[in-house]
């Protein structure tokens, strides 16, 4: 008993419980200090730098070069009104005439140096020049005031969204009948997609802190989801070589919290598939969702076979896949503002309804973040679907398919490039491993391209559309990649300057609340009005 711990060890058995104790605490603590999502050498390095920023030299030296940053920033961007323009912040006192307002409305237009008409862009921009523009003017403009809020009155645009709706699930193999919703955009649909996955586990398996394990090339609408609904992300590195996320990874990561997994159909950085069948597997032997996103090639994959280029399953042939996003504001061809996020089941789609049944004003239940909803974005969005029609949308496939191919194949002609991965679908992404990529990103845009830049590693990347199909278009952008490359590499330690030295800049830094607080400064000069 007491006496006998005591008498051999020196200790009561009340010390030999608080030590106990103790010891499994800080073993504990240790334990969870070690074993984080982030790697030990990065959380050391991050802590590090944060310890340095609070030193009176370094963090003034720190301090200093974000001023500048930001100073920089400030006195170069779309914030600075050319001369003739000016900001109005109040409203005119009498109403403008019609024909003043469009005068303005036109000078407001000359800000533009961007010519997206013409190809420039990477992305923005998916429709060909003739691609049902009067259709949709028309169709947008008739159902302009419409609000499907009030299904009584707009009966009309409730059949279109339904329709919409089951037309997506049938084009992703949905066996029987697909439930879910239009969305305002891909944002939107990963946010409900993720809120439904925490709400159906809360429910069906008592999941009270629920996390996500998602790849770190997917989109950051996961992470904005896994802030807005307190779900905890575990973010996963992916392959250095092929840039898709390693199965046995994401299996290693799921726990007894675990809701969902992730994967990318593509992925927008490097425009890579992850693998949906080993996915698939690791979510129905898990017992987790497995959410789809093919907001970036929604309406390419399901018609890239019938255009010649197979895929491997991503749809909802897969026993595990739960939910899939699907803008339709991209490859669909129609207005921006129209995305759609499909479910399995009813069961796990009616967690994204909400409903208030006590609230004085009548029950009001909605599916989605908005409560009025704009009916003319469900209206051209249908529209579109049905003037295109399934061959429509096959030729369309083809048409990018064939040109992405074409352009990846001419940068691997191009010395000092290199493709990052093997991107099977629009995106495209390349490096050097020559030269400051950045110092290439800036030679293109002093050239008129619009191009994407990446960090973790450094690079440039292209989301082809239809207006990139337009003759020479292709051949244009990659004779300047080479005129550019050739003279990177006659002068491969130039440094960067503007723009292409900021990027440099911020991938460098260890603690990315500094590059969080840059990003907030730009949205602080968006909203600048002089």
């Amino acid at each position: 008993g007491s006496s006998g711990i005591n008498a051999e060890y020196g200790y009561e058995i009340w010390q030999v419980m608080l030590i106990t104790v103790a010891m499994t605490l800080m073993s504990e603590a240790v334990l969870n200090f070690l074993i984080q999502d982030e790697p030990l050498w990065r959380r050391l390095k991050k802590g590090l730098f944060r310890v340095a920023r609070r030193s009176p030299v370094i963090g003034g030296i720190i301090r200093d070069k974000v001023d500048k940053t930001k100073r920089e920033m400030a006195a170069d961007g779309p914030w600075i009104l050319p001369e003739g323009h000016s900001y109005r912040t109040a409203l005119p006192t009498q109403g403008i005439p019609d024909a003043q307002l469009w005068k303005e409305i036109d000078h407001y237009g000359t800000l533009n140096d961007v010519d997206w008409q013409k190809g420039r862009c990477s992305g923005t921009i998916y429709c060909a020049e003739e691609d049902n523009n009067e259709l949709l003017g028309e169709v947008y403009k008739r159902f302009c005031w419409t609000n499907p809020l009030h299904v009584e009155c707009f009966k009309d645009v409730r059949k279109m969204e339904a329709e919409v709706v089951a037309m997506c699930g049938q084009l992703f193999n949905h066996p029987s009948k697909a439930y879910g919703s239009v969305t305002s955009g891909g944002t939107e649909s990963i946010l409900m997609s993720m809120k439904t996955h925490r709400d159906w586990a809360r429910e069906v398996k008592g999941i009270d802190k629920p996390n996500i394990v998602v790849p770190k090339t997917a989109h950051p609408a996961f992470d904005k989801a896994a802030a807005y609904f307190k779900i905890h992300i575990i973010h996963i590195e992916v392959d250095p070589i092929t840039y898709a996320v390693r199965p046995a990874d994401v299996a290693r990561a799921i726990n007894s919290n675990t809701i969902c997994i992730v994967g990318s159909a593509p992925q927008y950085p490097h425009g890579i598939m992850d693998d949906f069948v080993a996915l698939s597997e690791i979510a129905v032997r898990n017992d987790v969702g497995l959410h789809v996103d093919a907001c970036l090639g929604g309406f390419l994959i399901p018609f890239m076979e019938e255009a010649g280029y197979p895929l491997p399953l991503f749809d909802f042939r897969l026993p595990g896949v739960t939910a899939i996003s699907i803008d339709t504001h991209k490859y669909g061809y129609t207005y921006k503002g129209s995305s759609v996020v499909l479910y399995r089941s009813f069961e796990i789609f009616g967690h994204q309804i909400t409903s208030t049944s006590d609230w004085a004003g009548g029950v009001y239940a909605s599916p989605s973040i908005a409560g009025s909803r704009p009916g003319a974005n469900i209206a051209v969005t249908w529209a579109s679907m049905m003037s295109f029609g399934h061959d429509g949308y096959v030729a369309a496939t083809k048409e990018v398919i064939n040109g992405a191919r074409y352009f990846r194949k001419g940068l691997h002609k191009i010395e000092g490039i290199k493709v990052l991965g093997t991107p099977e679908v629009s995106c495209v992404a390349w490096t050097s491993d020559s030269f400051n990529i950045y110092n290439m990103s800036s030679d293109l845009s002093s050239k008129g391209w619009n191009l994407a830049v990446l960090q973790f590693p450094a690079g440039i990347h292209i989301a082809l559309t239809r207006r990139h199909m337009s003759p020479g278009v292709i051949d244009q952008l990659l004779a300047d990649i080479r005129e550019s490359a050739v003279k990177q590499l006659a002068a491969p330690k130039s440094k960067p300057s503007g723009a292409a030295a900021m990027y440099g800049m911020a991938a460098q830094i260890p603690d990315r609340s500094i590059v969080d607080d840059i990003a907030k400064e730009f949205w602080k000069l968006y909203y600048s009005t002089g």
